[in-house]
């Protein structure tokens, strides 16, 4: 992926959805997110960390919201790491 594809950082994928870095931090621990080599964020992984965002915000616990998510992940096929920076 590019800076073209990934126009999101850290900062503002935090923003924009109102998660914490921690909690987007975990969720790249779990493969469910796919920044590039410089944290950057993909319009896709905004969609995630935001329907995260709105289970949490649902109340929803976290560990349910982390198995939608992966099943969410799991439909879009597997990352490919030749497309990170």
């Amino acid at each position: 992926m590019t800076a073209a594809t990934a126009p999101f950082s850290m900062s503002q994928a935090g923003h924009i959805t109102g998660l914490p870095k921690s909690y987007i931090k975990a969720l790249i621990s779990d493969d469910l997110l796919a920044p590039t080599r410089d944290m950057r964020f993909t319009f896709q992984d905004l969609v995630l960390l935001q329907a995260a965002r709105r289970l949490l915000d649902s109340g929803v616990p976290s560990y349910k919201v982390v198995a939608a998510l992966a099943h969410v992940r799991e439909s879009l096929g597997p990352i490919d790491p030749k497309q990170l920076n």
